[in-house]
């Protein structure tokens, strides 16, 4: 039997399920969709529309409606997944109106920026995921996965830059899939009372708005959700904007507006995307159970062999050990040989490694002091000098020197000396180039303060 990929979206008083499978070659996909009026009711249709229990091999997912999340992008200076989770309690305990023993947070994999990590965290009230579960027939083992609305659908969306629209009877999302992230979101909540005019204004504004936070305009649209009446819909089509049906590679045209929010949940689990790259609240005292008596015989036959192999390993380390022990015994009394041969001979021995370094970065120093081949720190400052007329009136105030590029400030009589400089300097046969990087009249108006940056010759990269 055939593995599969079951998207459940609950909304109100409607269970939406969608099931994929995947087969000759193509993706065979079963929409379904039933009312319900208690959580006993959703469970029992659930079972009734995916045929019974659901299958061992099956995979089945879910998400939360946007607004019962509360969203926050953070910075840290690592990105070990441990850290991350030690830290973001304390940070978002100190940005939150809500107590967070009583919530549950999940985040994606930190992202690197210039000199940190950005990391994407949500944080939902444990109460919306029990409630939840108890719309589900087998809520100990299934859904394995709760995601948040708009970020669930994110793996599907992330290949293009555009903007979800994703309307919902009692909310509308509106969100900006940029750069493979979900780079910002706005939502609506009660829209239930709303005409299309008012959320037509309300997505036009939103998207305008979100455009602009990253300078770019007419990005396509991915318009999905229950609450997309065939109003709306005209009056979307109407900004001659390029409205996209998502997945469509995949799914062609048969999507509904309704039906898609399940089908893409579904399309996600089926395109493998690894857990620790979506959120999930199935955690804690939620985390599915239950498949531990079905794969205790295998585990007690894979405790045994571990035990086996941890026993070989053990063995073959001891013994790796003890040649590393020899190895490090004669490395040590050859770097004790080195030490007498290239250290005076008064010199007292503390650590070896630490004199031999030591003694190693002061004859860089000295390298980088007087140069190869005639570009030594010395030498430019000698060239400096000669090439600076001794008529001239300046003062040098800084000197930064590498084996390739020199900058030197300082301050001058006049525009016209700086140029003076530039010029002798730039006939210099030591130098490849001079430029003035600045010149400016200095706070008392009676100076120039300028900065030079001289390209050595030959200068190494």
């Amino acid at each position: 039997m055939a593995k599969r990929f079951i998207g459940i979206d609950l909304e109100g008083g409607d269970a939406r399920v969608a099931v994929l499978s995947a087969g000759s070659g193509q993706v065979d996909m079963v929409l379904n969709k039933r009312e319900y009026s208690t959580p006993q009711e959703a469970a029992e249709a659930i079972q009734d529309m995916l045929g019974g229990k659901v299958a061992l091999g099956d995979r089945l997912v879910t998400s939360l409606p946007c607004r019962v999340g509360l969203f926050r992008r953070m910075r840290f200076p690592f990105r070990e997944k441990t850290k991350i989770e030690a830290a973001l309690p304390l940070e978002l305990a100190a940005q939150l109106p809500v107590p967070l023993e009583e919530h549950l947070i999940s985040f994606l994999p930190p992202r690197a920026r210039e000199n940190d990590y950005e990391v994407d965290a949500v944080v939902v009230n444990k109460l919306e995921v029990d409630d939840l579960l108890r719309h589900f027939p087998d809520s100990d083992q299934n859904p394995r996965q709760i995601d948040l609305f708009p970020f669930a659908l994110l793996p599907v969306l992330a290949e293009r830059d555009g903007v979800l629209i994703y309307c919902r009877r009692l909310e509308v999302v509106v969100a900006l899939v940029y750069d493979g992230i979900i780079w910002d979101y706005r939502l609506l909540p009660g829209t239930s009372e709303l005409k299309e005019e008012e959320i037509f204004d309300f997505i036009a504004n939103q998207v305008s708005q979100l455009e602009n936070s990253i300078g770019h305009e007419g990005l396509p649209l991915w318009v999905i959700g229950a609450g997309v009446t065939e109003k709306l819909l005209v009056m979307l089509y109407t900004t001659d904007r390029t409205i996209l049906s998502p997945a469509e590679e995949v799914f062609g045209d048969e999507l509904s507006c309704e039906m898609a929010p399940a089908a893409l949940l579904a399309l996600a689990e089926m395109r493998g995307v690894k857990k620790a790259e979506q959120l999930n609240f199935r955690k804690d005292e939620f985390s599915a159970r239950g498949q531990f008596e079905i794969f205790r015989t295998k585990l007690v036959i894979a405790g045994l062999l571990l035990l086996t192999v941890l026993a070989g390993g053990a063995l073959t380390m001891h013994l790796g050990y003890l040649q590393k022990t020899r190895d490090e015994k004669n490395l040590r009394q050859q770097m004790v040989d080195i030490f007498r041969q290239v250290m005076p001979a008064d010199a007292k021995v503390v650590d070896v490694p630490m004199q031999l370094k030591a003694q190693l970065h002061e004859l860089r120093q000295q390298v980088d002091l007087f140069g190869l081949g005639g570009h030594g720190a010395a030498t430019v400052l000698q060239a400096l000098s000669s090439g600076i007329d001794q008529n001239l009136r300046v003062d040098l105030d800084e000197f930064s020197y590498t084996n390739r590029q020199v900058r030197i400030t300082g301050n001058a009589d006049s525009f016209d000396v700086v140029n003076q400089i530039a010029e002798k300097l730039g006939v210099n046969p030591l130098f490849s180039g001079v430029d003035i990087a600045d010149a400016k009249l200095a706070a008392d108006s009676d100076r120039v303060d300028f900065e030079l940056v001289i390209n050595l010759a030959g200068g190494e990269d």
